[in-house]
């Protein structure tokens, strides 16, 4: 959907790649994150003389801005990446601490814990994510979700004819007692700005700090 691909060819789902669709387009140069899989792709790449490089390998995008500058050095535009990288930086500096608990949700179920984007953006914030007893994106059960009491709750918003809603979420038993549900503090945002790290981030660390 963005402008700048809107000519790219489809080569399908970035956890369901296949050398397929992306051979013959003759690429000079394949880049792909941690979330290219499965992980043997680079591997059949390199077996047909492509030249494959893995950009970001960790799932909570902690080496991004390093991944910025290996993109700059490959595409041979090392300075903008440099200044690129230290914008970023700067931007993802972690906030004065608030206080402030976060649950970030996928679907009104499973919750960002430990070692994701959404965990790296709530710290940035200045807040504590309330979902930080459990590692990576993963389902909390209603005892879960009461003990979490979270003052702010985010969820994807794509998904919301799977959750209902706002106001459905709202008053779920688990919630409805929650600070975030009695001051009003439930949002919906685009997956992509939560549950991953990308040049734009910075502006999500402002919005979230702001909730």
């Amino acid at each position: 959907r963005q402008p700048e691909l809107a000519h790219a060819a489809e080569i399908g789902v970035s956890r369901a790649l296949s050398v397929e669709p992306i051979a013959p387009l003759k690429p000079t140069l394949v880049l792909g994150s941690s979330q290219a899989q499965p992980p043997g792709i680079w591997r059949q790449l390199h077996a047909l003389g492509l030249d494959a490089r893995q950009v970001s390998a960790r799932e909570d995008g902690r080496d991004f801005a390093d991944a910025v500058r290996r993109v700059g050095h490959w595409l041979g535009r090392d300075s903008q990446a440099q200044a690129l990288a230290q914008r970023w930086q700067a931007g993802m500096a972690a906030q004065p601490a608030t206080g402030k608990r976060y649950l970030i949700s996928y679907d009104g179920r499973m919750a960002a814990g430990r070692g994701t984007a959404a965990d790296v953006l709530i710290r940035a914030a200045g807040g504590v994510n309330a979902a930080a007893a459990i590692d990576g994106v993963k389902p909390m059960n209603r005892e879960a979700w009461l003990a979490a009491r979270p003052d702010v709750v985010i969820v994807a918003a794509h998904n919301r004819a799977v959750y209902g809603g706002l106001d459905a979420l709202k008053a779920r038993p688990e919630l409805a007692d929650s600070p975030a549900a009695r001051a009003g503090k439930l949002f919906e945002m685009p997956a992509r700005e939560v549950f991953m790290l990308t040049l734009d981030s910075p502006d999500v660390v402002r919005r979230l700090r702001a909730l």
